[in-house]
């Protein structure tokens, strides 16, 4: 049996005012005001959209992320992609094997090495990303249509703060 507190009429001796059962229940409370959470639901939406908006491309925001990381830095390794993303190894390995999968990138050979190997963007690679440019600027347009171009601005630079 499951009870519910009624309201009551007492005043809080600090506040005052009048007390009631949701007044009581606020200690609970670990969202109003939790930046934590905060992030997270952004995180939920932006997900959500993502995928509403680039989900035919079949690439998850993981995977743009390394493609990206690793058409940004010529013969990148495993391990430091891993730390670019900073995730860890056994994770990047799951990215670069879906990644391969899809052609989008290829293991070469490092020379005088035969324990490592490089990632390189492949063709395919290059074309995803260029279709990606055109469709990410639609996708950041739509997830920032509530902000004013200063003010997504300055969201990044305060993300960029919490982050580091």
């Amino acid at each position: 049996m499951h009870a519910t507190m009624p309201t009551t009429k007492k005043t809080s001796a600090a506040a005052g005012k009048p007390r009631t059962a949701a007044d009581a229940l606020d200690r609970f409370d670990f969202q109003s005001d939790s930046l934590g959470y905060a992030l997270r639901r952004a995180q939920v939406r932006a997900y959500g959209l993502f995928f509403e908006m680039l989900g035919a491309l079949e690439l998850s925001p993981a995977r743009l992320t390394a493609l990206s990381t690793i058409a940004m830095e010529t013969d990148i390794n495993q391990a430091t992609l891993a730390r670019r993303l900073n995730i860890a190894g056994p994770s990047a390995l799951k990215l670069i094997d879906a990644l391969e999968d899809a052609g989008f990138i290829r293991r070469k050979d490092v020379a005088n090495d035969r324990r490592s190997y490089s990632l390189a963007l492949t063709a395919p690679g290059k074309a995803m990303l260029d279709t990606l440019r055109a469709n990410l600027a639609a996708y950041e347009a739509r997830l920032a249509s509530r902000l004013t171009a200063a003010e997504r601005e300055q969201l990044l630079a305060l993300l960029s703060r919490v982050a580091s």
